[in-house]
């Protein structure tokens, strides 16, 4: 019995440490979107981007040593499965941050200016999103009565992000930039609400993760 809690708070370690890391690829991502917006150089912009792939490839990392540990039996299997796919889901996170600032540099994205304040909202949504799916994800773990609470808040600030970018896609098309800038920034805010999904999906694992412990 003592083996298998050493396995199961072995496993807790490396999930939070994962969300660690996963926070801190969404943080570069916002600090280089941020720098974009300020006008800041395309070096600066895809200094942050390297920095973005490093958190993401170093939380994939701690992933796989994850899903070694569950996949040897650290918990019991209906939690074990669970655990997998949410872990998963945290992970594609931080590749959907790393696919935004990817997409931003290389494609030389230019964002007007009338967009701005609106994508400032999305990112700092998405950063608040990010804290409630660690919060939600290190509830479960912990059996904590506020999981829930940290879960629907994911799931609202999912909505505030479509409708920041539904506001910035009618601005957007009607400015008289060509129409070939208008589709690059498009698909750039579709790539910021991809991540905001995402981060819905991982809390709808949570709240099925809930139900199933608590029926």
């Amino acid at each position: 019995m003592g083996f298998r809690r050493s396995r199961a708070n072995k496993v807790r370690g490396l999930v939070v440490e994962h969300l660690g890391l996963v926070e801190e690829a969404v943080a570069a991502m916002a600090k280089g979107i941020c720098a974009h917006l300020d006008g800041r150089s395309w070096d600066e912009v895809e200094e942050l981007t390297v920095e973005t792939h490093r958190r993401e490839a170093k939380a994939d990392d701690i992933r796989r040593a994850t899903e070694r540990e569950l996949v040897r039996g650290a918990l019991l299997a209906g939690t074990r499965r669970s655990l997998l796919d949410i872990v998963e889901g945290v992970d594609r996170l931080a590749n959907a941050a790393e696919a935004a600032m990817y997409f931003l540099t290389l494609q030389r994205v230019a964002l007007p200016d009338l967009l701005h304040p609106l994508i400032r909202e999305a990112v700092e949504t998405i950063q608040g999103q990010m804290a409630d799916v660690k919060g939600a994800v290190v509830g479960l773990l912990e059996g904590d009565p506020a999981t829930m609470k940290r879960a629907e808040e994911v799931d609202r600030k999912e909505s505030r992000v479509d409708e920041l970018q539904r506001r910035a896609i009618v601005r957007l098309f009607a400015t008289d930039l060509p129409l070939a800038e208008k589709i690059l920034a498009r698909e750039f805010l579709e790539k910021l609400v991809e991540f905001s999904d995402r981060a819905e999906d991982v809390s709808d694992l949570v709240v099925m993760a809930v139900a199933i412990r608590h029926p």
